[in-house]
């Protein structure tokens, strides 16, 4: 079933144009959907962190550092690697999606950090200088995140 699944996402059409484009629209539609998917789920966190605090606060603060710190990697990390193999059409995965995931979070927590607090920007603001501007540089980030540029292709 794994390899009929493959065989069908290896056929579609939509996923054979992908493969044939340039590498910096690759990598731009890679920073692209990695920085929305990353501004979304920090959105929902930072929303939900008085929650997470108010329910039993050692609990609920448990419960959060371990969605921030553990889902939320994998979670990225697995799209990260989708992404590269459905773009650049490789197998596998030469580092565990939690590292690629951990690498990704902590590149873009930094750059929010200092656009938030040297520029006083909100976190909306920083989010979106995130996709417009930032984009490119983190596809490079997300592709490098994974083993670096040379990888098998089938």
């Amino acid at each position: 079933m794994h390899k009929m699944l493959l065989k069908m996402l290896s056929e579609n059409r939509v996923f054979n144009h992908l493969r044939h484009l340039r590498l910096v629209e690759k990598l731009l539609i890679q920073g692209i959907i990695l920085t929305v998917v990353l501004s979304v789920i920090q959105l929902v966190l930072n929303n939900a962190r008085i929650a997470f605090v108010n329910y039993m606060p050692p609990i609920g603060f448990v419960l959060l550092i371990s969605l921030t710190y553990i889902v939320q990697p994998i979670m990225v990390g697995i799209l990260n690697i989708f992404i590269i193999n459905t773009l650049f059409k490789t197998k596998g995965w030469p580092v565990g999606f939690w590292l690629n995931g951990i690498f990704l979070l902590l590149a873009f927590s930094s750059v929010n950090l200092v656009l938030q607090t040297q520029l006083n920007l909100t976190f909306t603001s920083a989010a979106l200088i995130d996709i417009i501007v930032l984009a490119l540089p983190f596809g490079c980030i997300a592709r490098f995140s994974n083993g670096g540029w040379k990888k098998p292709i089938e």
